[in-house]
């Protein structure tokens, strides 16, 4: 599972250097303690019917066409149906020496995490639950962070946390599950998200140019205009790979960053996108390289990875207002 990992990023590569070496082992404890924030977010941010809120009840309806309908089943609004049910948790467990006041230092103990578990597997919220590992937290986070040699040099198998992973059954139980897990002894951080709205709609996602200095923002310029959104839709629909291509604007945009992140609002400066369902996964290539690079068109990826202003990950150019 995974704001973005640009700005955990700049915290955790202001703790050091590619130099660390043996001087930063001599320095570990105090070092542990200041990473473990970081390390939990790195782990984590590595990886959106109707829900009881009056604020995302009917949100697929509210997205309108920018340039009027398109020929054909491609259409340029999001695509009718409920929003996903349900959610996702990370409850993170203390390690020795975790800075965070809840721990004081120490460690979750076997008879807490036992608790813990007991407990998870109780609480009819829970759909289901599983147990990952320091080695499992490790493995991922060298995978996820491949690219980061200075992160990768950083980041030890002993400052990776404990965990329990899992999910719920409705969004609405995202908050009051976070809420009493936080509360629990031995655990340092909870993190929860609804599911993502796009999941299964589409394929891949084109994000347009944002704002100036946002994250969102493409370098040397301004959002896109009324004109490159029209020619970015135009040759996306043009595509015999595209299936259905749909728009989605900012208020939209901002109901799937508020379901995600479990909240009732937001007025993050979110870009307009498209999002395209492609009628064989092997076009999906096909349609990143049609529309990379052309004017107001910012990172264009899969839905299921790479740049995402969800702030699960981020790789954004432009900087966070």
């Amino acid at each position: 599972m995974s704001s973005g990992r640009a700005a955990f990023e700049t915290e955790e590569l202001s703790l050091g250097s590619p130099g660390w070496g043996s001087r930063a082992r001599r320095r570990a404890g105090g070092r542990r303690a200041l990473l473990t924030g970081a390390v939990v977010a790195a782990v984590l941010l590595g990886a959106v019917g109707s829900v009881g809120s009056p604020l995302l009840e009917g949100t697929a309806r509210g997205a309108t066409s920018p340039d009027g309908p398109w020929p054909g089943n491609k259409k340029v609004s999001p695509p009718p149906g409920d929003w996903p049910e349900g959610g996702t948790f990370d409850v993170f467990l203390c390690k020795d020496q975790d800075s965070f006041k809840q721990c004081r230092k120490r460690g979750i103990t076997a008879k807490q995490k036992r608790a813990l578990e007991a407990r998870l597997r109780a609480m009819p919220e829970v759909a289901e639950v599983e147990f990952e590992s320091r080695e499992e937290a490790y493995a991922t986070f060298r995978e996820q962070n491949a690219d980061n040699k200075v992160l990768l040099s950083a980041i030890w198998l002993e400052d990776m946390p404990e965990s329990f992973k899992g999910r719920l059954h409705r969004w609405r139980d995202l908050a009051p599950f976070g809420s009493a897990m936080n509360k629990v002894p031995g655990v340092s951080n909870v993190f929860t998200f609804g599911e993502f709205f796009w999941q299964g709609r589409a394929d891949v996602t084109v994000s347009l140019c944002g704002r100036k200095g946002t994250i969102f923002a493409c370098k040397g310029r301004g959002p896109a205009t009324a004109r490159e959104r029209k020619a970015v839709g135009a040759r996306l629909v043009a595509l015999r790979e595209s299936e259905s291509v749909y728009f989605e604007n900012v208020a939209h945009a901002r109901r799937v960053f508020a379901y995600r992140w479990g909240q009732k609002s937001s007025d993050a400066p979110l870009p307009e996108s498209y999002h395209v369902k492609v009628a064989d996964p092997a076009g999906v290539p096909a349609v990143i390289d049609a529309v990379k690079g052309m004017a107001g068109v910012g990172p264009v990826r899969r839905v299921d990875e790479g740049c995402s202003w969800l702030g699960i990950t981020q790789e954004c150019s432009g900087e966070l207002s």
